[in-house]
């Protein structure tokens, strides 16, 4: 099941902690990411700050042990990394277009998606009509909606396989914010998956009526 949590009140202790974590994974550093270097310690501290943030991964598992889609490429290692890299660059350009063709008729919100398996930070922004997307920033800003994901459940997203709603619903997405930013966001979502051209929902004659916020 989804989760939805409030923004944590981080701890002196913990800003340190998280800190010391974003200066290794900064991109002053380079392009540095799970596509080049260790992110054990980020990954670890991420789920104190965010409860439950790894939970992503044993549903991730669930979901390829039951063929909703495959395994990252991630998780091959070696020369895919790169291919893996600018691959889900084009799939997170991708799902921002999705975003851009949504009605207008809920304001598109303000969020960073984190790609669990390389701790990747993406930050999605409404540039009037559009929704653009900054790729490999540090993390979250201070009153962003947090999306925490995986790889391949984007790329499903982005190649209209599986929708926001289910993948909320099987809990391979994770939301942290308010409950208004959540709410936001899962009503947009929502909107963009009643469109009659969607194809997942020709594939499967499925109609989405709606969408809960689960607390």
């Amino acid at each position: 099941m989804g989760s939805t949590r409030k923004r944590p009140r981080w701890s002196p202790v913990a800003l340190i902690v998280m800190s010391s974590a974003l200066t290794i994974l900064s991109p002053a550093k380079g392009t540095t990411c799970g596509y080049h270097d260790d992110v054990s310690l980020a990954r670890g501290v991420l789920n104190w700050v965010y409860p439950d943030a790894l939970h992503v991964v044993g549903a991730i598992s669930t979901a390829v042990a039951e063929r909703r889609f495959s395994a990252g490429r991630s998780a091959r290692g070696g020369p895919a990394l790169l291919v893996g890299y600018h691959g889900i660059v084009q799939a997170l350009d991708k799902y921002a277009r999705q975003l851009g063709m949504s009605s207008g008729e809920t304001p598109r919100p303000v969020f960073s998606l984190l790609l669990i398996e390389p701790m990747l930070w993406t930050r999605f922004l409404s540039d009037g009509s559009k929704v653009r997307t900054k790729v490999h920033v540090t993390g979250p800003e201070a009153e962003d909606l947090v999306v925490i994901s995986g790889e391949e459940v984007i790329r499903a997203i982005a190649d209209n396989t599986l929708t926001v709603s289910e993948a909320y619903r099987l809990g391979l997405i994770r939301l942290y914010g308010t409950k208004e930013q959540v709410a936001s966001f899962l009503t947009l979502h929502g909107q963009i998956e009643r469109r009659p051209t969607t194809p997942l929902n020709e594939a499967m004659g499925l109609e989405v009526s709606g969408v809960r916020v689960h607390r």
